[in-house]
């Protein structure tokens, strides 16, 4: 979260607060298209509205992390009524679900959180297009997946994407066996209405994959090696029950500690087992072979389905597949809390039933802490001794310890559920079982969150930190990129990314979207990219080599001012310069202004030569000499160069990127439109104009406040 997010949202919205569209962040990694990057998030309406108003700093991401699980819990709690009618028992689906292992394991991963926040609000509305046979619903659920596709992770829109599949099949198998015809032909019609509104919402990001495309590898397809990383390791199934022994036990785990926990609540469990054996719909049956089939994926490697299923459309695009057990997650949480609802209306009939499966869980629960007692071996409990601080007791906990720790504290929440269950108290069930979920899901989520969620780096020290440094752009140091190290701004829980917050042009960075070109320069050719570093932002070259003779050169040959340029260029730039020509470079330069999306120059060279600007190449960038344009070449494999004629003459790069411009009006133009006809519809069905006023007091009140 600060390393990651904190660095792009602030960027993001220093930009804005300097009226200027982040296209282009020039910090890190030489440069690059953080508008194509949609991790930033440049094009999710969140982000804008508080980059135009407030800004974005540390504060801000962390009422944002609130208001999100607040969000998921409140987007379960509707889902879960499409299955029952009882709300109290939707609450607890809620708590557990946004309380829960997944949120919790992955508090860093903000662009996960979003995501996960929104799936319930994408699925509820996806089924509910289908059963309802509603247009208005295939709008509503595009307004969500143009959240999802813009803010969150794409690795759920993937995914999404074969849940569609299985659900429209089920409606339109079913509209078939009846032979209802027009029930088909209403279910295509809502999909397209639904394709057709998310598509052009999407235009944006369409087009920025299209972009960028040809320069992130990834984008093409990964090898298996990065598609199984971070799986949910089947020894992982017992965070289901202790949560707790995540943490210190990634050797055991075998997996990222952020990938190893999907608990949603040791009583739930017991409902969820029960809905397992239990009777249930064709829809039902249908969502569970979903969830089932997502958690094997989520084994990755372990299992051979995995393999089988990357060959299928989109599914080599992502690592980590430990995120298909969000959806499985869901699905168990929806049967869980639909028997849990069957429970309080026939008590007497299937009491014993959901008692017989509590003592199992119990008498299961009890023998893996005696296994871990006696694995232990009589060593001292961690969790008995004082601790100057969390953390420290953090970095005391075992596997076997925290199973026994956090076993322990399962049992007496099982044994009290045991003893409602089968004595005369069972007429307060449903209230002391909802106390017990509750109080469940915070222990565990207070033993859990400080692993992974906590930091101890003063918030405000942070914060005041961040807002010391420039707040505009100014123009860079006329230093070597080389000593522009992440090291210099490692302060107060920055480690990553600190040029951002400096404004220091930068060759790290730490992303995981990055050029192919990068990594080519980085691992292949280490010499020209220490060389081509020991310059500042903008130089000038007088040793230029065609890439077939690369192989030849060693780190002698190379010095600062050494370019290499494809065969063709170079052949083009030898019938321009005089490569001959030994006579001695007297050249200068000078950065006039600067912004991220442009720069511009003085420079002055006694004989025509090659100016390099230290930025990536990509599309949309161009030059411009005494305001005539020029053709950029690609240099170094990743930077950017111009031929510069003999004298003195103003050189302005500038980036430009008219396609992405269109994409975007298109994209949000059809969000206003769906928003307003969602606005009358609400306005005339609820007789309510409150909730559409304040949506629109706030898109236009940050306008207003932006511009004026």
């Amino acid at each position: 979260m600060i390393n990651c997010w904190i660095p792009w949202r602030y960027y993001i919205s220093q930009c804005f607060q300097n009226h200027i569209f982040p296209f282009w962040n020039p910090y890190q990694q030489l440069g690059y298209p953080i508008h194509a990057d949609l991790q930033g998030p440049t094009w999710y309406i969140e982000s804008i509205l508080l980059s135009m108003t407030t800004g974005q700093t540390n504060y801000t991401l962390h009422f944002l992390f609130i208001f999100y699980v607040f969000l998921a819990g409140m987007g379960m709690y509707f889902l879960s009524l499409c299955f029952h009618s009882k709300r109290n028992v939707a609450f607890l689906v809620g708590v557990c679900y946004m309380l829960g292992g997944f949120f919790v394991a992955h508090v860093q991963h903000f662009y996960a959180i979003i995501g996960a926040a929104w799936l319930p609000f994408i699925i509820l509305n996806y089924y509910k297009m289908h059963t309802e046979k509603s247009y208005l619903r295939a709008l509503y659920v595009s307004i969500f997946m143009f959240f999802n596709l813009t803010g969150g992770n794409h690795t759920f829109s993937i995914i999404l994407i074969y849940l569609f599949v299985t659900i429209f099949g089920y409606f339109v198998y079913q509209a078939i066996k009846e032979k209802n015809k027009k029930d088909i032909l209403t279910y295509i019609k809502v999909n397209l209405l639904f394709g057709i509104a998310t598509v052009l919402m999407a235009s944006v990001v369409l087009v920025a994959f299209y972009q960028t495309a040809p320069y992130v590898s990834r984008l093409s397809g990964l090898t298996y090696e990065y598609v199984s990383e971070c799986p949910l390791s089947p020894q992982s199934l017992l965070s289901l029950l202790v949560p707790f022994s995540t943490v210190n036990s990634g050797e055991f785990y075998n997996t990222d500690p952020s990938m190893s926990n999907i608990y949603f609540g040791v009583i739930m469990l017991i409902f969820v087992l029960f809905a397992l054996i239990s009777k249930k719909s064709s829809f039902e049956k249908v969502l569970l072979g979903f969830a089932l089939v997502c958690l094997i994926l989520s084994f990755g490697a372990y299992t051979p389905l995995h393999k089988l299923f990357s060959h299928l459309p989109f599914l080599n695009l992502f690592r980590f597949p430990s995120y298909y057990s969000l959806f499985s997650v869901i699905i168990f949480l929806l049967l869980g809390g639909k028997q849990l609802a069957v429970f309080i209306d026939e008590t007497s009939l299937i009491s014993k039933k959901v008692l017989r499966i509590t003592l199992l869980s119990f008498l299961s629960l009890l023998l893996l802490v005696v296994i871990a007692f006696v694995k232990n071996q009589g060593e001292s409990f961690f969790f008995l001794n004082k601790f100057p601080s969390v953390f420290d007791f953090i970095r005391a906990a075992t596997l076997k310890q925290s199973i026994i720790l956090q076993g322990c504290i399962q049992l007496f929440f099982l044994g009290i559920l045991i003893m409602t269950l089968s004595t005369s108290i069972k007429k307060h069930w449903l209230k002391i079982t909802s106390i017990l979920i509750i109080l469940d899901m915070l222990v565990a989520l207070q033993m859990n969150l400080p692993y992974l969620g906590f930091s101890q780096t003063s918030p405000k020290e942070l914060h005041d930190y961040i807002t010391s440094l420039p707040q505009d752009f100014p123009v860079p140091a006329n230093n070597n990129i080389i000593d522009n190290t992440t090291e210099i701004g490692q302060k107060h829980g920055l480690y990553k990314n600190t040029s951002v917050f400096h404004k220091q042009i930068s060759f790290e960075g730490f992303n995981s979207y990055t050029f192919k070109n990068y990594y080519d320069l980085e691992e292949k050719h280490p010499n020209i990219k220490k060389a081509m570093l020991t310059n500042p932002l903008v130089y000038f070259s007088d040793n230029i080599y065609p890439e077939s003779e690369v192989n030849k050169l060693d780190s002698s040959t190379l010095t600062h001012k050494s370019i290499v340029h494809s065969d063709e260029d170079y052949k083009t730039i030898s019938l321009q310069l005089n490569l001959s020509n030994k006579d001695s470079l007297i050249a200068s330069t000078a950065i006039t202004s600067f912004n991220p999306n442009s720069i511009t120059l003085k420079a002055s060279a006694s004989k025509p030569q090659l100016l390099t600007l230290l930025q990536s190449n990509y599309t949309g960038w161009e030059a411009l000499i005494d305001n005539n344009p020029t053709p950029v070449i690609l240099s170094n494999y990743l930077t950017m160069s111009v031929l510069f004629p003999q004298g003195e003459h103003v050189v302005t790069f500038q980036y430009k990127n008219p396609l992405i411009v269109k994409a975007g009006i298109i994209s949000y133009a059809t969000f206003l439109i769906i928003m307003i006809i969602l606005s009358f519809v609400w306005i005339r069905k609820q007789n309510n104009y409150w909730a559409p006023a304040l949506i629109w007091f706030i898109l236009i009140g940050s306008m207003l406040y932006y511009y004026f």
